[in-house]
């Protein structure tokens, strides 16, 4: 009985490891914006033993329900055109789908094709491409000392505050751009960056009197055929210092 668990067990792992020699390693859901492009991050693996049989020359291609929609070979000709990165013997499939439009919202998978040794469709890890619309509107956060504070919450006036304001990106290659406002004129120290998915705005204010119940808007402008703006606003309420209720109440 032992002996017959044992072989099944290595039968099984065998099967295991015949099964996992292809891979792909791809988010399961990416969103898009409709008129401006997707990126895909992707890489793959195959079986060890037909890496001879892997040139530059293979054609890395995307398919939806059995249709071919993209094909390294003529990237501009397919259903969805656009750009795929690196070479095929890095085993990289990142991928850039431009001016997505709303019939692309479905599950893609990808496809290999080298030679008549090599040749595998990925189809057990897709990606869901999501098209949007229209942008959401940019995130905006309030931190004093680390903090993150809620709506309606007071600061005490000589606080440092940082009002930190986020938009998704799309489409690396045409980042969206972040704009502050306010009815208060002044100076402020505003610094921009941007991680994989987000660009960031992060405005440093001293509080004081003045402040009190001004808001603060932040714009973003996604760079699509005609500019598309969204916003979002914080109103600052600001507490006295030296008392324990605010002077600048309504």
């Amino acid at each position: 009985m032992m002996e017959t668990l044992v072989t099944f067990l290595l039968i099984g792992s065998l099967i295991q490891g015949v099964f996992c020699v292809y891979s792909v390693n791809l988010p399961q859901r990416v969103e898009a914006l409709q008129g401006s492009c997707v990126f895909i991050p992707c890489t793959f693996d195959i079986d060890q033993q037909l890496n001879i049989y892997l040139t530059n020359n293979a054609k890395r291609k995307w398919l939806t329900s059995s249709t071919l929609v993209f094909d390294s070979s003529s990237p501009n000709t397919g259903l969805l055109k656009g750009e795929i990165f690196g070479t095929a013997t890095q085993k990289n499939c990142t991928t850039r789908f431009d001016n997505v439009s709303q019939s692309h919202n479905g599950s893609y998978y990808f496809r290999l094709e080298s030679s008549s040794a090599l040749q595998y469709s990925y189809l057990y890890s897709q990606v869901q491409i999501a098209v949007l619309g229209s942008p959401p509107k940019p995130t905006l956060r309030v931190f004093k000392d680390q903090q993150e504070l809620m709506k309606m919450m007071e600061v005490i006036e000589g606080s440092s505050v940082n009002l930190r304001c986020s938009t998704k990106i799309f489409c690396p290659s045409r980042p969206p751009s972040l704009r502050w406002s306010s009815s208060l004129n002044e100076n402020v120290t505003e610094k921009q960056y941007q991680n994989q998915s987000e660009f960031i705005s992060d405005l440093n204010l001293t509080v004081s009197h003045r402040h009190h119940r001004v808001t603060f808007s932040c714009t973003a402008t996604h760079q699509l055929q005609q500019p598309i703006t969204t916003q979002e606003s914080w109103m600052l309420l600001v507490q006295c210092k030296t008392g324990t209720e605010s002077i600048y109440a309504q």
